[in-house]
């Protein structure tokens, strides 16, 4: 098993539904290769960790990563892993702006690609929250 954590930012603003349909497309596009994951969007910034068969995900984020919707593409880490943190989710998706409760100080902070630098650690802790409050 293999993951994958990046960010990047939208060219354009997208709304709800623009978000819903992407979501849509790529939860389908995920069950076909039994990639699991996680969306978490702040405006126009994204930060998504996919899981699953190594080809699988990296030819799902080189999809991504020439999807003219997204610039400042940055890989986080990728890493080999004993189990997946998504296993249920074909693509879980969190938008921070419907969040009345945000845990993450370092989350409720982060606004684009290039001030994010967290480590590693603080990235996954991040996401882990998401599991527990779901």
């Amino acid at each position: 098993m293999y993951r994958i954590l990046y960010t990047s930012s939208a060219t354009k603003n997208l709304d709800d539904k623009e978000l819903e349909e992407i979501l849509e497309k790529s939860r389908i596009n995920n069950q076909k290769k039994d990639v699991t994951g996680l969306l978490i969007v702040k405006g126009r910034t994204f930060l998504q960790c996919l899981e699953g068969e190594k080809d699988d995900v990296l030819s799902i984020y080189e999809k991504i990563s020439n999807d003219e919707r997204h610039t400042n593409i940055i890989d986080l880490f990728e890493e080999d892993i004993d189990e997946r943190l998504f296993p249920q989710w074909s693509m879980g998706y969190k938008n921070i702006k419907h969040l009345s409760d945000i845990k993450s100080e370092k989350l409720k902070n982060f606004n684009t690609s290039e001030e994010f630098e967290e480590s590693k650690d603080d990235i996954l802790d991040i996401f882990k929250e998401f599991i527990e409050a779901n």
